[in-house]
């Protein structure tokens, strides 16, 4: 069970599918992702055609990525309510790991304005969460409740590509980003016991 906050609508592709300092992916929910690719463009070199020369991304292995806020994590149990709230602000900003030989002119701003136009409208290059987002859940007998907020986003395989005239296609750079979106809420799950980053904390 979850709760979440959304500024503006919610996309129905993040929702159905559904996190530098600030990013950690809990091991739990790896098994959970789907991975979808999306191509915004097919370029094949056509020398009977007459194409505009210039450059496009495409995007592949597009994948659900939580970007967990710090300091937001808690536990508690065994049994009875646990009641949490972010006391802080944050800002989740989305980044991306260049291939060594990709090239430096590609910019996160470029990756989020194309990811916008062919994934969701609700990507963004910088996330702030702010204080509040209080939440209350009731806790199975005998086991430990987790709670932990994030902010939803996706993890995306890109390359851009240069167009030529003659309507052929020459792969520029790679890479990867990590975009949040403006969809965000706690996470929960229970545990037999206590447990940090899968670390087992006691035996009671």
């Amino acid at each position: 069970m979850a709760m979440f906050a959304t500024a503006g609508s919610l996309s129905l592709a993040l929702a159905a599918s559904t996190s530098p300092a600030a990013v950690a992916d809990d091991p739990e929910e790896k098994s959970k992702s789907t991975s979808t690719t999306v191509t915004t463009v097919d370029k094949g070199g056509d020398h009977g055609r007459q194409c505009e020369a210039g450059h496009f991304f495409r995007f592949h292995n597009i994948r659900p990525h939580n970007f967990f806020v710090p300091r937001t994590k808690f536990i508690d149990g065994p049994g009875g309510e646990m009641t949490v709230t972010v006391e802080r602000e944050h800002e989740v900003l989305a980044f991306l790991e260049l291939d060594k030989t990709a090239s430096r002119s590609v910019t996160i701003e470029d990756v989020v304005r194309e990811l916008s136009k062919s994934v969701t409208p609700h990507l963004e290059v910088r996330h702030m969460v702010f204080t509040g987002h209080n939440y209350t859940q009731s806790i199975s007998d005998g086991m430990y409740g987790n709670m932990w907020y994030r902010v939803f986003g996706y993890r995306v395989g890109w390359s851009q590509w240069a167009q030529l005239r003659d309507c052929r296609a020459w792969k520029v750079s790679t890479g990867i980003a990590s975009v949040p979106s403006r969809v965000e809420g706690w996470r929960y799950w229970e545990t037999k016991h206590p447990r940090l980053f899968g670390r087992k904390l006691s035996d009671k």
